[in-house]
């Protein structure tokens, strides 16, 4: 995981505030606010946050699903060098996708109940210009294997399977065109707890077995525990903090990431849970308060924090923080 696959740069997506009859500017709401992000290659990165922070519009900008409104983003996918994903035409757009895909959250909505699985796996490499049957069948068997699901259900329609069995229908989907790249945008927060970790083996062993690269996107940290070697954490469009799985666990530098983790719900009936409660309300994204966006929640805000909006600091070797006194607090994990 030495070889960066993803670079973002500066990455933001405002979408407009109008008024009137004549649609008059009156202001923008920052979904994704000046994101920067390195991914290794085969690595996984966890990026967590509350509902509303900009972790699903950051995945689709990534994916130009979305057109993000500037920054840069850059794929480096080895002989081909690197590409920047920002200045492809809509042809190279299509060509640069087949390295990239997508798992989307709800498996009842994201699969066409009118395609049998066989259709729905064999779409992207229909819309890819690959027209040999052969090749199509023989891909889809395969893949609908690899996930852990019959050869025979390839004829059966999306209503006959299970929520854990549509969303293994979804990635033998994404991983039709064989990408380097998956974003898992909230992949299992539909699913039963047993059938989320059977889904999130299945990740990790496709990923071992194909080389695979994940941004996995989850409001779930115990779930980002188990499938991530880093944790990215965002708040109203900005990412605060950026660490080793485990180091982030163990010591938290951002208040927002300790209030997260402090949430996470005790398996050992004994032990008392220490939550650490946050004041107020989310800020809207449209009125973005001065200093640091966190400070009306944070029970350590200082004067600065106010007016003043902090920086993207390395605090240790590879844990990067964006908090005026991440050098100063100690705050607790759950090691």
């Amino acid at each position: 995981m030495d070889e960066p696959i993803l670079k973002i740069e500066g990455l933001k997506k405002y979408y407009p505030i109008e008024k009137g009859v004549l649609k008059k500017l009156v202001g923008h709401v920052r979904a994704v606010d000046d994101v920067t992000l390195t991914i290794q290659r085969n690595e996984t990165v966890g990026l967590v946050g509350e509902s509303g922070c900009g972790k699903t519009t950051l995945g689709r900008c990534i994916l130009r699903a979305i057109e993000p409104t500037a920054g840069k983003i850059t794929f480096a996918f080895g002989e081909g060098g690197e590409i920047d994903f920002t200045a492809l035409d809509k042809k190279g757009l299509r060509a640069a996708r087949r390295d990239i895909q997508m798992i989307f959250q709800n498996p009842y909505s994201s699969l066409n109940p009118r395609m049998t699985v066989f259709d729905i796996i064999a779409e992207p490499m229909r819309l890819s210009g690959i027209k040999d049957q052969d090749r199509i069948a023989a891909q889809a068997r395969k893949l609908i294997e690899m996930v852990g699901l019959k050869v025979a259900y390839l004829d059966r329609y999306p209503h006959a399977f299970s929520g854990g069995q549509r969303q293994r229908i979804g990635i033998a989907r994404s991983l039709a065109l064989s990408p380097r790249f998956v974003v898992a945008d909230e992949a299992v927060s539909a699913l039963d707890v047993s059938v989320q970790a059977q889904i999130l083996n299945l990740l990790c062993d496709l990923q071992d077995e194909l080389s695979l690269t994940y941004l996995f996107i989850t409001h779930d940290l115990s779930v980002v525990e188990h499938i991530s070697d880093r944790v990215c954490v965002m708040y109203l469009g900005r990412v605060v903090e950026l660490a080793k799985t485990v180091e982030l666990f163990a010591g938290p530098r951002h208040p927002y990431t300790e209030a997260l983790i402090s949430a996470i719900p005790s398996s050992d009936p004994e032990k008392e849970a220490r939550r650490v409660p946050l004041l107020g309300e989310v800020a809207s994204a449209a009125s973005m308060p001065e200093g640091c966006a966190f400070h009306p929640r944070c029970g350590y805000a200082c004067e600065r924090c106010k007016t003043e909006v902090p920086n993207m600091e390395e605090v240790s070797e590879g844990h990067f923080c964006a908090c005026h006194r991440a050098a100063e607090l100690s705050l607790s994990g759950v090691y």
